[in-house]
């Protein structure tokens, strides 16, 4: 009996995420997803209390890499990496966020294009705010380490460096680029993003 529960959620969730990437979170229906998964809609109820919970978990996968993505990334190693060994650093985060587009390609679209009338349709917006966080304690971090660096960044630039990161993310997965466009538009963005936070912060000089 739970095996069949399990197959029937999974069906909803399959059609509700090939609706969403279609029409969007606002524009599709409870109703039709019923019809689409061949569920009674009373019956869906049983499954999830609303759509929303619907989007949320179709993306739920791509929140938790993102968020461990962010506790990783004011670690110590990365920090050393960063400071002494850049293009180490480069490298892995350059395989990271390959990973990331290739796996989570159409869910970044649901987050960032197709997310309006869910309760993450602000999501965008509270992930610059992470990054800007984020950002603001990495600086902190490596003046801590590295005391002889400049760790006076003013608030306004990290926050529209994080803003230009993710609408970089939103663009990456905007378009329908090969594997190799991909790779090669991240390995541009980090040399050149790593190139001009080093500048700033004077790592080198």
């Amino acid at each position: 009996m739970q095996i069949q529960k399990d197959s029937i959620r999974k069906k909803i969730l399959e059609v509700a995420r090939s609706e969403f990437i279609a029409k969007g979170f606002k524009d599709t229906s409870m109703r039709t997803i019923a019809k689409k998964s061949e569920v009674n809609l009373s019956n869906i109820y049983n499954y999830f209390s609303n759509k929303d919970e619907i989007f949320c978990e179709i993306v739920a996968d791509l929140l938790l890499v993102l968020d461990n993505m962010i506790k990783k990334h004011n670690n110590n190693n990365d920090i050393e990496l960063y400071v002494n060994d850049t293009e180490k650093y480069v490298r892995e985060q350059i395989k990271m966020f390959i990973q990331l587009v290739d796996e989570f390609k159409e869910e970044f679209r649901l987050l960032f294009f197709k997310s309006a009338g869910s309760k993450l349709e602000d999501y965008r917006e509270k992930c610059i705010e992470v990054h800007t966080k984020t950002g603001k304690e990495f600086i902190e971090l490596v003046k801590q380490k590295y005391p002889s660096i400049n760790g006076n960044v003013s608030k306004f630039f990290i926050h529209t460096m994080s803003s230009w990161f993710i609408s970089s993310v939103a663009e990456l997965v905007m378009h329908d680029l090969s594997s190799e466009e991909v790779e090669r538009f991240v390995s541009e963005y980090m040399h050149y993003s790593v190139a001009g936070w080093k500048k700033v912060m004077e790592i080198g000089e």
